[in-house]
């Protein structure tokens, strides 16, 4: 039986999901009816460095030449010192309206990028408890498509 990542937990309240491209956090309150909620969405570029440094950078800090190679080259995409600083700084600032420490993502001078929280944890689903889905649905023509 084969399990898939399908994101992180970081600390309670803040969800990870991979496929859907968003971070949310939904916070309850145990004594009162009311519930928060807020997300954040991660365009392409954005999303590969954050998973990259969830998967690989919670017990080793990261190179800068590894997230050049592994978020950029390896998708066609031209890395520079000046795009990955822009793209850390966005990330952050995406992190902190959720609630997470500005230094969340930490980095260690000359020797690259970690995360600095201790409460991360990765949660899988099995591949096999998946939903069969039928084998094709009909789709109906769209003039506006034609």
């Amino acid at each position: 039986m084969g399990y898939r990542l399908y994101g992180f937990m970081i600390g309670d309240e803040i969800h990870f999901d991979i496929s859907n491209r968003r971070l949310y956090r939904l916070t309850g309150s145990h004594t009162d009816k009311s519930m928060a909620f807020a997300s954040i969405y991660f365009n392409e570029t954005m999303l590969r460095l954050f998973l990259y440094l969830l998967e690989h950078g919670r017990r080793k800090v990261i190179a800068k030449e590894e997230l050049f190679e592994k978020i950029w080259e390896e998708h066609n995409l031209s890395p520079s010192t000046q795009r990955l600083w822009q793209v850390l700084h966005n990330l952050n600032k995406k992190l902190c309206l959720l609630g997470l420490p500005d230094n969340f993502i930490r980095n260690i001078k000359g020797r690259g990028y970690m995360i600095n929280y201790n409460n991360v944890t990765p949660v899988y689903y099995r591949l096999s408890e998946l939903p069969t889905l039928p084998d094709k649905i009909e789709e109906k023509s769209d003039s506006l498509s034609e």
